[in-house]
């Protein structure tokens, strides 16, 4: 069985390698760039028959140490809660893929870890690559979801006490910015929630008091300078305003479009859409449904059946500012 796995993760890492797969990402934080020594990953299970694969790898920076680096994991649960802790051994030029759900799998380590939540990855000073996939052998569908990486640039903290050897984001520092948490996170076409496709939304914050909040703020803060606590959400078609709703949000949130219950978005097409997808923009708000410019994440996970899976998923779009138009 563990041969089984180990054979498919490695088709879909060299699936996704070759850009049969590819993620999305925007300029503001490209997964794919090499700059960064800590990340958050969210992670979950979407049924029975999904895997859940830890990707950690070294780049071209070549930081890990030929005889092993060790990278230090958490794992929160969906409350922002510490649930346990794991340390991962990379070596330089190495890659590696931990089953989650194999409690055999990093030395027993992941033995209690929670069904989702997110993981915080410390480099210790070192740069490394990280993301999630999630594998369905029954039906060869596959997920990636991309890390939330800490941010530091030497020259825009001159006047901090930074070491000079400093190779990114450390711990205790509080300098750094965690990007993709933003006050504004866009859909930018949505296919329904009724058969064939199957779309569910996935929020991220950081919850007030938890354990997840404490740990971010040592080593930074998103571009809004805190997490959001509630969201607003604006639904469109064809440029028709389908009204708005609000979400208070939990630490992470993955809730179906359906739910929403904006006219004409559940199906595609809709003949009120002139068969035109779905747009939806959703941005932080106060109790009075004022911006608030507090930061959150959000992705967007698709399925669609037609005879085969096809699987469409990436981050939503995103910005730190946004004022609402008559």
């Amino acid at each position: 069985m563990k041969i089984q796995w180990k054979s498919a993760v490695m088709i879909a890492v060299l699936a996704l390698s070759m850009g049969i797969a590819g993620p999305a990402w925007s300029g503001l934080a490209d997964p794919m760039m090499e700059d960064y020594t800590v990340h958050v990953l969210p992670f979950y299970k979407i049924d029975k028959g999904w895997n859940s694969f830890l990707i950690v790898a070294d780049t071209s920076y070549r930081d890990l140490k030929h005889d092993g680096s060790e990278i230090h994991a958490r794992f929160y649960d969906a409350a922002c809660n510490v649930k346990s802790d794991a340390d991962l051994e990379v070596t330089k030029n190495d890659s590696q893929a931990f089953a989650l759900d194999d409690i055999n799998d990093a030395n027993g380590q992941f033995n209690g870890i929670p069904e989702e939540g997110v993981i915080l990855l410390d480099g210790n000073n070192r740069r490394f690559l990280t993301y999630m996939l999630l594998v369905n052998t029954n039906n060869n569908s596959l997920i990636r979801i991309d890390s939330i990486p800490c941010k530091w640039t030497p020259e825009d903290y001159a006047t901090t006490t930074s070491s000079k050897d400093r190779r990114g984001c450390s711990l205790g520092y509080t300098d750094g910015t965690w990007l993709r948490y933003d006050s504004v996170n866009t859909i930018a076409a949505t296919l329904g929630d009724t058969s064939p496709f199957l779309t569910n939304l996935y929020f991220f914050s950081a919850a007030d008091k938890s354990d997840l909040k404490k740990d971010l703020g040592l080593y930074g803060s998103p571009r809004g300078g805190d997490w959001a606590k509630t969201i607003h959400t604006d639904g469109y078609c064809d440029e028709i305003y389908l009204g708005s709703r609000w979400l208070d949000l939990k630490c992470t949130q993955r809730v179906r479009l359906s739910s929403f219950n904006f006219t004409f978005l559940n199906e595609f097409p809709d003949e009120h859409c002139r068969g035109k997808p779905g747009h939806i923009v959703t941005y932080s708000n106060d109790a009075r449904q004022n911006p608030t410019g507090t930061s959150y994440s959000g992705f967007q996970e698709t399925i669609g059946v037609f005879g085969g899976t096809l699987i469409g998923t990436g981050y939503m779009h995103h910005s730190d500012n946004y004022y609402p138009q008559d």
